[in-house]
């Protein structure tokens, strides 16, 4: 049975030939205009990847289309990138796309990665992390989602899978180095330790934002963090 894909995008024309050729490399695709008609398509149906086109939108709303998908389904999220700069692209990926590929590749190579990704997240289905709770803050893997009470935090991708592996060790601390290699950003010394600390100013902000005072994010200095409940009679700094 082939893989049915969908695809988010604005050019009817493109999406055709895109539909043409990747059939005859074994991938059916299915196509959508908007990120609204998307959403009565997934409960109805599961695909086992999604395309966002972002030809034609500004970063921040092939981002914001990208944040949305990965949070109403769990399929890999492919972006048809148009050049740009690393920090955009950069900023894509943590949103919770699993790949970028050029606008302009051959549909051959699309076919192939769209399957390598489709193998690699049925490989991985088994070995998924379960949701994890610590007090009321709620963490969903599958929809990569926080929620803290009745407020969903705006994460990106890798603030997300930060705050995930803090909350599933909340019994210890993540050392720096752990933190890096989960966002895949694993950089010499000093920038490691920045670019960690810049994620965890983040996160500790978005917990401020949505009231989760009984959440203390501790800096372990010189090694980690780690992310506690508070004693009952702790109060916020």
């Amino acid at each position: 049975m082939l893989p049915i894909c969908l695809i988010v995008s604005a050019d009817p024309d493109h999406v055709s030939a895109l539909q043409r050729s990747l059939k005859g490399h074994g991938v059916k695709l299915y196509g959508v205009p908007d990120l609204a008609s998307v959403r009565p398509l997934l409960a109805q149906w599961r695909f086992d990847a999604v395309l966002c086109d972002a030809a034609g939108s500004a970063a921040a709303d092939v981002d914001d289309t990208v944040r949305s998908l990965r949070r109403e389904q769990r399929a890999p999220i492919v972006v048809l990138a148009t050049p740009g700069s690393e920090e955009s692209l950069i900023a894509t990926l943590e949103a919770g796309a699993a790949e970028l590929i050029a606008r302009t590749a051959s549909p051959r190579l699309i076919a192939v990665k769209l399957r390598r990704l489709i193998d690699l997240a049925a490989g991985a289905s088994d070995a998924e992390p379960r949701a994890v709770s610590l007090g009321e803050l709620r963490l969903d893997p599958r929809r990569a989602e926080a929620v803290f009470g009745d407020r969903t935090l705006p994460l990106t991708g890798g603030e997300f899978e930060l705050l995930l592996l803090l909350a599933a060790r909340s019994d210890s601390f993540v050392h720096r180095d752990t933190i890096m290699r989960t966002l895949g950003r694993a950089t010499a010394g000093g920038e490691s330790r920045r670019c960690a600390d810049m994620h965890v100013c983040r996160i500790r902000r978005k917990l401020r934002e949505a009231g989760a005072s009984s959440l203390e994010l501790e800096t372990v200095y010189g090694r980690g963090y780690a992310l506690r409940l508070r004693d009952d009679g702790a109060r916020p700094g």
